[in-house]
């Protein structure tokens, strides 16, 4: 039994069917971290709260005990505890409603040298000794507690110095502050503000990625929409977008660009194809259905099978061509060689001196000893289509074929006394299918791929392909190659 499940999630999930999106990834991945960060800054609120209280509640016992060390220490250094006024009501009663300060008093020998008169409404068990030493004051104040009549009191123990020398100690105690709930009520406040922001922030988040989204889910309908009929039609970009989505839709233009004229090329390519494809077969069918239709001689079936060997070789060219044209258009790396350009060119030049002669023509052929890095049969291909070219658009006069090595660079030039290309026509040559009015007019047979087939080899050779004409004087074309050293012999070599 096949199962087809995998395929199809496999299928899916390259799709993006089953990834999830960009919006919900998002929220995903920011909400946590805005919630601990939303948190932490709560816990750090309430922290800073909590600490300013306790602070606040210490700084009134060491207030307090900064005025009793003022009024009871003259300026011998004695102390003197009736200089403090211990009449004071918080002195005297213990009630809560007058907020209370337990005071004592102790020399440097920790004796009672006085005590605030609340002390004794209190109970029996409140301590007649320094609770603790004095600690420096932290940025987070923690308060000493002890419990003393049914109340937990908080204290603070501050000694008397002067000149370096302790001279006694102040010890104060007060009820300890009642701000649980305001501290309750407060977190309460936090955690409703927290979570109001969080929810607003998530909002804008949401907001922010369906902002970022629009564009791109416009792109991909659009996409998903275009077919080959639709190729002219383009993204329009906002002015409000930004840069990211921008830029992805002026790439997706730009490749609607190229493909729109891929497409087009595609299309003239594959109509002057069948085109010329379908003229010579029209042709061939035309003539075997005349041989057919009775009986002939000898020579008159030995001229029709001429007539379509010659037919059937130009439709061979073309073809082959059109096979050359493919595979170079397909970026495919050429395997090159050092080649000695100028005998490769006099070999191939010297297959059409029988047909200059037939014409009438000169056929001149110099060159000079020059290598260039190349695929040699295609640097054959190119010099027979340039020669061949020149030999059949050239009526009278002359064709000269050189090789000559200049400023580092190896130049075919080749060289007619042939009708010539008008201005308006230069820029189209090489351009496949493509023939002149005066071309079309001097000979019917010819594709129209020659000069293409010339101008791509010389491209994929990294070369230059040169064209200047005058019409009735003639055309030159100029194949510019890099030479390269000439191999070492194995002479040499073994020298």
């Amino acid at each position: 039994m096949i199962d087809l499940t995998s395929d199809a999630d496999a299928s899916a999930d390259m799709s993006g069917a089953n990834r999830p999106s960009f919006r919900r990834r998002l929220l995903t991945v920011v909400g946590p971290a805005l919630a601990g960060a939303l948190l932490l800054l709560g816990f750090l609120a309430w922290g800073a709260v909590y600490v300013a209280l306790q602070r606040s509640a210490v700084e009134v016992l060491r207030a307090e005990a900064s005025e009793i060390e003022a009024d009871i220490v003259q300026d011998d250094g004695d102390i003197q505890v009736g200089g403090h006024a211990w009449s004071e009501v918080h002195h005297r009663l213990a009630a809560p409603r007058v907020d209370p300060v337990f005071v004592q008093v102790f020399d440097r020998n920790n004796r009672i040298l006085r005590a605030s008169t609340n002390i004794d409404s209190l109970s029996a068990l409140y301590p007649e000794q320094l609770l603790a030493p004095a600690t420096p004051y932290d940025w987070v104040p923690t308060l000493r507690t002890f419990e003393a009549g049914g109340r937990t009191l908080y204290y603070l123990v501050r000694p008397i110095l002067r000149n370096g020398a302790t001279l006694g100690y102040v010890q104060v105690a007060r009820a300890v502050p009642t701000y649980g709930a305001a501290l309750t009520q407060y977190g309460i406040a936090l955690a409703v503000v927290i979570a109001v922001l969080f929810g607003g922030l998530m909002v804008l988040v949401a907001w922010a990625a369906t902002r970022v989204l629009a564009p791109l889910r416009r792109i991909t309908a659009f996409a998903e929409t275009t077919t080959s009929a639709d190729l002219d039609e383009r993204i329009s970009v906002p002015a409000a977008a930004d840069h990211e989505t921008a830029l992805l839709a002026q790439t997706v233009n730009d490749l609607l660009d190229r493909l729109e004229e891929s497409f087009e090329a595609l299309r003239t390519f594959t109509s002057n194809a069948a085109h010329e494809l379908q003229t010579p077969l029209t042709v061939l069918q035309g003539h075997v259905e005349i041989a057919l239709r009775r009986s002939r001689s000898a020579e008159s079936y030995e001229s029709t099978l001429q007539l379509l060997d010659r037919k059937l070789g130009d439709m061979v060219r073309t073809v082959r061509a059109l096979l050359t044209l493919t595979r170079l258009d397909r970026g495919e790396e050429l395997s090159t060689e050092p080649v000695a350009l100028g005998p490769l060119v006099r070999e191939e030049a010297e297959t059409a001196r029988s047909r200059a002669r037939e014409k009438g023509l000169e056929l001149t052929i110099e060159v000079e000893d020059v290598w260039v890095d190349g695929q040699p049969d295609l640097l054959r291909e190119a010099t027979q289509n340039l020669v061949d070219n020149a030999v059949k658009y050239t009526e009278e006069g002359a064709v000269r074929v050189t090789v000559t090595s200049e400023d580092e660079r190896a130049v075919l030039r080749c060289r007619d006394t042939g009708m010539g290309i008008e201005s308006e026509d230069l820029p189209h040559v090489g351009g496949r299918f493509y023939r002149s009015a005066q071309a079309s007019t001097a000979a019917s047979d010819g594709s129209g791929l020659g000069l293409a087939l010339v101008r791509r080899i010389v491209e994929a050779h990294n070369g230059e392909l040169r064209v200047s004409s005058a019409p009735g004087e003639g055309s030159r074309f100029e194949i510019v190659l890099e030479t390269v050293p000439a191999p070492a012999s194995p002479m040499e070599e073994r020298a």
